[in-house]
């Protein structure tokens, strides 16, 4: 399992997310409220490697400070594992959240093992929204969550998930007024 850098969503954003993830649990679909890991929260993955330790902390912080990122989604896509799929929200690319990205990379700069989806070059933003779906479930969910359109967001706080150590670090940005290294939240 890889850590990572996540963007994490305003609450009333946060909240149209959810109700992605209620519209396919009421439908029966595989979707992330499924997920019951304390971490478990709707966000976009800035960086991912197979190891991002606390030597980064200070430059991701600097990297992720700033006002809230305002965002929007453009539709859905479909990402094939093995012999499932992922379903997730795309978020459009635009320039705060490419810059964001690449203040999170220059952070990173010589971090081992990089996750090679989540670089500058090859990295597509979006919110998940279910894991392990048929190509039957994924047709039903597609059309389960048709009706909802595009949605504007709001996302700024940044966090650094320690996979081995099972932690959130908050690093700040957005609204949050936190010191690099303020430890498991």
């Amino acid at each position: 399992m890889a850590d990572s850098v996540e963007l994490l969503l305003e609450p009333a954003s946060d909240l149209q997310l959810l109700e992605d993830w209620a519209a396919l649990e009421a439908a029966g679909l595989p979707n992330q409220s499924r997920h019951q890991s304390f971490s478990n929260a709707p966000h976009i993955t800035l960086a991912a490697a197979a190891r991002i330790d606390d030597r980064y902390d200070d430059d991701l912080a600097d990297a992720a400070a700033g006002p809230a990122v305002d965002l929007v989604t453009a539709g859905f896509l479909v990402f094939p594992t093995r012999r499932r799929f992922v379903l997730a929200r795309q978020v459009v690319a635009h320039t705060e959240l490419t810059a964001l990205h690449r203040r999170v990379w220059f952070a990173l700069d010589g971090v081992p093992e990089a996750v090679p989806t989540t670089v500058r070059g090859a990295w597509t933003p979006h919110i998940t929204l279910g894991h392990g779906l048929t190509a039957e479930q994924l047709a039903t969910a597609l059309d389960v969550l048709r009706g909802r359109p595009p949605a504007r967001l709001t996302a700024g706080i940044v966090r650094r998930w320690d996979a081995g150590g099972k932690r959130l670090i908050l690093l700040g940005g957005g609204t949050a007024v936190l010191s690099a290294g303020s430890g498991p939240q």
